[in-house]
């Protein structure tokens, strides 16, 4: 285990300028747009001494301290437009291609624009109520 020094996590991880049920879009590498939906920000306390599993490196905090851990259901790319995501965001008429996804808040909010907002279903919450109890066990971890 790799111990963190300083300031256990950046400010960056700290915020998040989105909210639950916020659609926002992104475009990808192929040039097409996606609509991801917030399922759930979560503030997530490390104490001293506990673990916690980034992007596959476990740390170990040397203080108390916290971050958000963002929860979103990622859409497929398949929209020409930002307009047309925006468009698919307000009727509901995007595909799921990730159930779930738990992030870092910059991650999360890298190149996303918001264009929507629903309020978040409880059947869209099955994969992060799967991942929320093993990560609490200590056997998952976030991106």
């Amino acid at each position: 285990m790799q111990p963190i020094s300083g300031d256990v996590f950046p400010p960056e991880y700290k915020s998040f300028p989105f909210k639950e049920g916020d659609l926002l879009s992104s475009q990808g590498r192929d040039g097409k747009y996606s609509v991801s939906k917030v399922l759930r920000v979560d503030h997530v306390t490390v104490k001293k001494g506990a673990s916690i599993n980034i992007q596959g490196q476990v740390f170990v905090a040397p203080e108390d301290d916290f971050l958000l851990i963002i929860s979103s259901a990622h859409g497929k790319p398949e929209f020409g437009s930002i307009e047309e995501a925006q468009a698919a965001a307000n009727t509901g008429a995007w595909s799921i291609a990730i159930g779930h996804i738990p992030n870092r808040a910059p991650g999360a909010a890298y190149g996303k624009t918001l264009v929507g907002h629903r309020p978040v279903q409880e059947d869209e919450l099955t994969g992060y109520k799967q991942w929320k109890a093993a990560f609490d066990r200590g056997a998952a971890g976030v991106f």
